[in-house]
């Protein structure tokens, strides 16, 4: 079998899941979504991507992203993988060296903004693929200042539907907090994003020039979104994501679980949470979640 038409299976409902979409677009497989970016060695998850010339009324264009690791001192411009403001629970300091970053385990996607690259425009992107039966939708992000230098840019929060979007709804603006850290911010999506048969874009965006001189390190990390409704099965997602497959699943209480053949003996994956990456290059299997 080939791998890349691995079947999922949930005993509790005994239903196959739904074949992925495309890899741009996250499948909300329940009530709740988080994505702590830790695994972006990899590549960003689904559903996510980083974008330049983005204005009011437009996504931007798709970009790079940087998936070996850079240091919050970057001069280059460019959206790359960069260490966390904490590790393993500790708060960082901000002065840590390039090679003690490259250590840490909490990773965030990040942007240094140049003159020629993402001022303005630069924006980090969720796309999710539906929100069908689903409403009352609120989000949680971590606004991290990575490096502080003399210029200042302003960060809009806004969230838009339909495929493409063709207006942006205003959520909050954030200014330059002038110094290393991270703010923890929660914002209410309007019932336009409920229960839409189509795409629904979560955005934050460098819409307007920064002010001052040498651009910050700005990134994200943490994100959490949570919902009302009735999902009528807990699947098992799956969307290619670099060299890997990613299995996604919304309920932890659920164990992932891998036979070499669909008839053969299901034991848990050691360590498996969701978002799981499988490399391609691995033998194939067949997936279910259990409990």
């Amino acid at each position: 079998m080939n791998t890349k038409n691995i079947r999922s299976h949930c005993l509790l409902f005994l239903a196959l899941a739904a074949a992925p979409v495309a890899s741009g677009q996250a499948i909300l497989c329940g009530t709740n979504y988080t994505q702590n970016f830790n695994t972006i060695s990899n590549g960003l998850p689904p559903g996510w991507s980083v974008r330049t010339n983005a204005t009011a009324n437009s996504l931007g264009t798709p970009v790079n992203f940087a998936a070996n690791a850079i240091s919050w001192g970057i001069q280059a411009g460019q959206f790359g993988n960069a260490a966390g403001v904490t590790n393993s629970g500790l708060a960082a300091l901000g002065s840590e060296t390039a090679d003690q970053q490259g250590h840490f385990t909490n990773r965030c996607p990040s942007v240094r903004q140049t003159t020629s690259f993402g001022d303005p425009g630069a924006a980090f992107i969720f796309q999710i693929a539906n929100t069908a039966g689903l409403s009352n939708f609120n989000f949680s992000v971590d606004l991290c200042l990575l490096k502080s230098n003399a210029g200042s840019t302003t960060w809009t929060v806004d969230y838009a539907v339909g495929n493409p979007p063709k207006a942006f709804t205003v959520l909050d603006t954030y200014g330059d907090p002038g110094g290393f850290g991270a703010v923890t911010k929660t914002y209410q999506l309007g019932t336009n994003a409920d229960n839409q048969p189509g795409n629904v874009w979560i955005r934050v965006a460098a819409l307007s020039p920064s002010a001052g001189g040498t651009r910050d390190t700005f990134a994200l990390d943490n994100f959490s979104l949570n919902c009302a409704g009735t999902p009528a099965a807990i699947p098992l997602c799956l969307q290619p994501c670099g060299t890997n497959l990613m299995l996604t699943w919304a309920d932890s209480t659920y164990a992932l679980q891998a036979a070499p053949t669909a008839a053969g003996t299901f034991t848990n994956v050691p360590g498996a949470t969701s978002p799981f990456p499988y490399a391609l290059t691995e033998p194939a299997k067949f997936f279910r979640l259990s409990r």
